[in-house]
């Protein structure tokens, strides 16, 4: 089981869901649970607003190498979350944290922070 921690700063909330990893959900299928500031998107990985930035609690986690999806590469870079090298790279690193967007982001068995 794995647990997710959502933190909005501006709004100063912080709300935690523990997951079972054959849910297979998403963030932003978890934040529309939440009375957390949850964006209202397309939810299917076309507009961006679902941003957000992802830590991992485990220390062995954080030192690995994210993959994302061409096409939300793509996105994120547009939206300035990702620099040039970033984009240009296979892999992100996972450490401090990185920018995923939430509809696309299914939880597994792991302790996550997300910030708004």
């Amino acid at each position: 089981m794995g647990s997710v921690t959502f933190i909005a700063p501006p709004f100063d909330v912080e709300r935690v869901i523990y997951v079972e990893s054959q849910r297979h959900t998403t963030l932003l299928s978890l934040a529309r649970e939440l009375p957390w500031p949850a964006h209202k998107t397309c939810g299917q990985g076309l507009c961006g607003a679902c941003a957000v930035k992802i830590m991992f609690r485990d220390r062995e986690r954080a030192m690995t190498q994210v993959t994302l999806s061409p096409d939300e590469k793509t996105l994120l870079y547009r939206a300035g979350k990702l620099t040039d090298a970033e984009y240009r790279a296979a892999h992100i690193p996972a450490h401090p944290a990185f920018w995923r967007l939430a509809c696309q982001y299914v939880v597994e068995d792991e302790d996550i922070l997300v910030f708004a």
